[in-house]
């Protein structure tokens, strides 16, 4: 009897775990800090993404565990076009490596001052970006709570290509990277 309520009385490890978890995950989570997009202001061409996505772009990338193996590849096919009510719309059909694929919409408006806000439909709520120099710099939650999603897009010096790099994170702990390629197929 005594032998039970000595191991009643004793704390479940699986709780123990979670409050390590949570205590340390925002301490790791400090320590991964943005890029700082100050440097880019003078670096040219400026990327202006109602301009490189408008018309169509085919993009080609991978997906990454934290481990840096790959998890899973996939295309973009896009096609954007400035909307009458002043927004851009960029919608694109994603196909993963494995067969299935999926179509994702932006609808993303420029503020004047390098700032854009946006609505994707693969995220849970508003989409802030800014652009300094050849840089556009997205963050925002998906669907699943507490993961975020930190996306870099350069437009290259023949603003015919962009390079995205993204990171995905959990509670602020980094799980998988995104990198791509992504091309004008129309005429600039």
């Amino acid at each position: 009897m005594q032998r039970e309520l000595a191991s009643s009385s004793r704390p479940n490890r699986k709780i123990y775990s979670l409050i390590l978890v949570l205590l340390v995950a925002p301490a790791i989570a400090g320590c991964v800090a943005a890029m700082p997009l100050a440097g880019f202001e003078a670096a040219g061409p400026a990327m202006r993404p109602d301009v490189f996505f408008a018309g169509h772009t085919a993009g080609w990338g991978v997906l990454t565990t934290r481990g840096g193996r790959p998890a899973r590849r996939f295309t973009v096919a896009g096609e954007g076009a400035m909307q009458a009510d002043g927004r851009f719309r960029l919608q694109q059909t994603v196909s993963w490596g494995d067969g299935h694929s999926e179509t994702r919409q932006w609808l993303m408006t420029a503020d004047g001052r390098g700032g854009y806000a946006a609505t994707l439909s693969d995220a849970a709520g508003p989409v802030r970006g800014e652009v300094r120099g050849n840089v556009f710099h997205l963050r925002y939650r998906l669907r699943s709570p507490a993961v975020m999603m930190e996306q870099f897009l350069y437009l290259q010096a023949d603003g015919r290509h962009v390079l995205n790099t993204a990171t995905v994170t959990a509670l602020g702990v980094p799980v998988a990277h995104l990198s791509e390629m992504i091309t004008r197929t129309d005429a600039p």
